[in-house]
This record gives structure tokens, C-alpha cells and sequence, in this order.
């Protein structure tokens, strides 16, 4: 019986690689994982991409009996990972990730030679630390000055990824709009007066790619140590979040997604773009749209609380019953949360979190009320300021690991008037929209 065309959609995260094949109708038909680790020491924190490779060929193995009838490829990735890399496209620097806080220093230093104004009139974010990239560019132009003469290009995740499968130089608008050397607000191409500015040499900045066109094919060197076919068209592909937007129907001006994981991310659709340095810009990856997406910790927060303070109950004791009830009505207490456990990503400093309004009768109770109040009360902040300059859906979509009934209620009470709807697989869902696209089948 001859097989039927199929669709590989790749989603690169922090920490794991899943894959999904897709039917002809878009159903899906088989998912694998592969888990990597990122390295942290000091403010450093990064991936090593040759992981991320190694895990796209674990996937690719497993679905080794489908791949001969791929017809197509879209990837979607994390952002920003900041990757040097030679000619040939080879990492010569681990990937400097989202997290990363080395190049504080070379972020004030680009805000003071191009101003607050000027980047966000034009690239739309001011230089944060690790989440604009072009900081990590000017940390390794200072402190690694071999691999800065010897890096081709730069670029992020699907940079690396795209040029290992096809050959091809590329990077799309979504993660372009992370560098803060790329024109956003204009949804253009690299500005060539900041990039002078910051003496960062345009030629060693990849094409900017749409993320909806086909970048490229399937070399004949992966084709063979992958399965799938040499000459398998390779979508562009966005960023992994501006995917789970598309995959949850955030297509219009004021629809919502609420990606709930070890972070909290709220991202708004708009049909214009309103750059602000409490939160990030990025262009959408249909054109003619933007997202704004503003970040706080989440379940890595509630994870620490769990290993550090609630030791003696097993997990599903503390998120099934435990945390079910301490969120379950008001606590009329005094403690507040400051919720930066992991930093902050819109800020030039290293901020960290804190309690505050402890007294001897303050329980644990009421930190852990506390802490769930501090982390969703910056997306409550963020909501109420977007609704004074467009009008919002009234839904929120909600996908990730945090999509579940003890937060999704807790969260119908601190937002009134707003209807949660759970959606799966976000970030896959987005490729197989975009595939649909290329294909004719929406």
C-alpha cells in the first residue's frame, strides 16, 4: 500500500527537541522527545547546539520508518541562542541563551551609544542582557576575541539548524526581531546605522528569511543519516512561541496566549507595533502583525518552592491537593512576592526575588499564596496596560505544562471577564498551520 505524504515539524526548546508527524489532513500521527541540559555557572548559561543536532537524530531514528515520505520540513525554535559559527556552519561557541546574564556590561555600554529611544524606535527592544543578542555579540567581540575573527556568521537556534540541514544562511524576522540589529518596528531587514554604531559587521549577520518561505532542501549528506528524502523542502520556521501563537489561533489584533511552564509568557497579537521596554516586541510570522510577550517565572518557581519548603510531600500531593487548596480562595495576607527568581528579562540589572511582609505568624501557606500572586500579578499588570491601547479578546488561550485545573481556575479569579481555553501542543500546532500554508491546504 503506497504511504501518504507526510509533515516533520521540529520544536528546538531550552531543554528538549520534540517532533511531530503530521498526515496529509494535519492530524497528528507519531511525536518523539529528546532531552538535553543547559550549563549554568556564574550568570553564564548556555546550550551546547551540537546537543540540539544529536537529539534531532535521536527523534529522526525513532521515526525512521515514516521519513521517506516527508514532504516537508518546518522547524520552530527557542529564542535568542546566540551561536558563532564558521563557513561551514560548525559552532565555534556554545549558544549564549535567553537566560544568560554575562554581557551586562556591553548592554549598557550599547544603550549608551545608541539610546533608549533610538532602539526602541527602531529595533523595538532595548539591549537586554542575553535576551537581546546583540549583547552576547559584543561580550565575544571583548572577551573572546579568536572566535569573534573567526566567526562567518552569527545567527540563532534555527540559524545553526537550517544550515546543518540545508547548506543555506538564513535566520526569520521572529528571531531576528531578538538581536537589536534588526529593524522590527518596520518588520524590514538589519539596520545598518545601529549595526555601525555597535562596529558589528553586517556581513557576518545571516539573510533574514520570511518565516513562511522555503529556505532550502534537505542536503544528500542528511539525507543519509537521516531517512529523509535529499531534496525535502526546509520552511524558514519562526520562533517557538511566535509558533504556539499561530498554533493557537492568535492571528488578529488583541488575541491572548498565555504560554504557562517553568515560565510565565502573555503574548498579544497586535496589527501595529507598540514597542515598550517593560516587555518584548517581535514581528508575528504572518506579515503584517507583531507580538508583544512579557515574561516572569512560573513553574520554575513553584518547583523551588516544592524542593525547598514541602519536601515531605510527594509531587502530586503538592500540585494536586496542596496547591489546589492554598489557591483556592483569598488569603487576606501581607506578604508580597517579588518575582524574579530567575532575573528579570527587561531589566539592565540582575534582579532577584524576595519575600516581604514576614511576621512570626506568617505560614508557608501564605508564601506560597504569595509567590502564585507576585508571578501572575506581572501578567495582570501587563493586560490592563495593553487594554489601555487596544481592545483585547476576551479569551486567553492556554497551553504548556501550567494548562492544568488548579492553575487554570486560580487564574479565572485574578482574571475576570476573561475566558481560558486550554490548547495542546501550541508550538507543533503552529507548524503544521504554516505547513498548511505553503502546502494550499488551509
Amino acid at each position: 500500500m503506497k504511504k501518504k505524504p507526510y509533515t516533520l515539524a521540529v520544536d528546538i526548546g531550552t531543554s528538549s527537541l520534540k517532533a511531530a508527524l503530521f498526515d496529509e489532513s494535519f492530524n497528528t500521527l507519531l511525536t518523539e522527545k529528546f532531552d538535553y541540559s543547559y550549563q549554568t555557572y556564574g550568570m553564564n548559561v548556555q546550550v551546547d547546539p551540537e546537543d540540539v543536532w544529536k537529539g534531532f537524530l535521536a527523534v529522526t531514528k525513532r521515526m525512521q520508518s515514516y521519513l521517506d515520505k516527508v514532504e516537508l520540513v518546518v522547524p520552530c525554535v527557542f529564542s535568542p541562542a546566540l551561536i558563532s559559527m564558521d563557513e561551514e556552519g560548525t559552532p565555534l561557541y556554545p549558544a549564549i541563551i535567553h537566560w544568560d546574564r554575562r554581557s551586562i556590561k556591553q548592554a549598557k555600554w550599547a544603550l549608551s551609544k545608541i539610546g533608549k529611544d533610538k532602539f526602541l524606535k527602531v529595533a523595538g527592544n532595548l539591549p537586554y542582557p542575553g535576551g537581546i543578542s546583540v549583547t552576547s555579540i559584543l561580550w565575544i567581540k571583548e572577551k573572546q576575541i579568536d572566535i569573534f575573527k573567526k566567526t562567518f556568521k552569527f545567527g540563532h537556534m534555527n540559524t545553526f539548524f537550517v544550515k546543518r540541514l540545508t547548506g543555506n544562511w538564513s535566520i526569520d524576522p521572529t528571531n531576528a526581531s531578538l538581536t537589536g540589529l534588526y529593524n522590527t518596528v518596520a518588520y524590514s531587514d538589519w539596520d545598518e546605522e545601529i549595526a555601525k554604531e555597535l562596529k558589528i559587521p553586517l556581513h557576518k549577520l545571516p539573510p533574514v528569511v520570511p518565516s513562511t518561505r522555503i529556505v532550502g532542501k534537505v542536503s544528500k549528506k542528511v539525507a543519509d543519516i537521516t531517512g529523509i528524502k535529499s531534496g525535502t523542502p526546509v520552511l524558514m520556521g519562526p520562533n517557538d512561541t511566535s509558533s504556539a501563537a499561530v498554533g493557537a489561533g492568535c492571528l488578529e489584533e488583541g488575541q491572548i496566549l498565555n504560554l504557562s511552564g517553568s515560565s510565565e509568557i502573555l503574548t498579544i497579537c497586535l496589527r501595529k507595533p507598540i514597542p515598550d521596554e517593560k516587555y518584548y516586541l517581535r514581528t508575528h510570522p504572518l506579515p503584517g502583525r507583531w507580538l508583544m510577550f512579557d515574561i516572569t517565572t512560573g513553574g520554575f518557581a513553584l518547583e523551588w518552592f516544592y524542593s525547598r519548603f514541602c519536601r515531605e510531600m510527594s509531587e502530586k500531593e503538592f500540585y494536586e491537593v496542596y496547591l489546589a487548596k492554598t489557591l483556592k480562595k483569598k488569603r487576606g495576607c501581607p506578604v508580597k512576592f517579588n518575582p524574579h527568581l530567575a532575573g528579570d528579562r527587561t531589566s539592565l540589572i540582575q534582579k532577584t526575588a524576595s519575600f516581604s511582609g514576614l511576621t512570626l505568624s506568617t505560614t508557608r501557606e501564605d508564601c506560597l499564596y504569595a509567590l502564585m500572586e507576585g508571578t501572575v500579578g506581572r501578567m495582570k499588570k501587563t493586560l490592563n496596560k495593553m487594554a489601555k491601547r487596544i481592545n483585547l479578546d476576551k479569551t486567553i488561550y492556554l497551553t504548556g505544562g501550567g494548562a492544568n485545573k488548579v492553575l487554570m481556575d486560580y487564574k479565572k479569579r485574578i482574571f475576570p471577564g476573561f475566558e481560558f481555553v486550554v490548547k495542546e501542543n501550541c508550538s507543533l500546532q503552529g507548524c503544521a498551520y504554516l505547513a498548511r500554508m505553503i502546502l494550499g491546504k488551509l
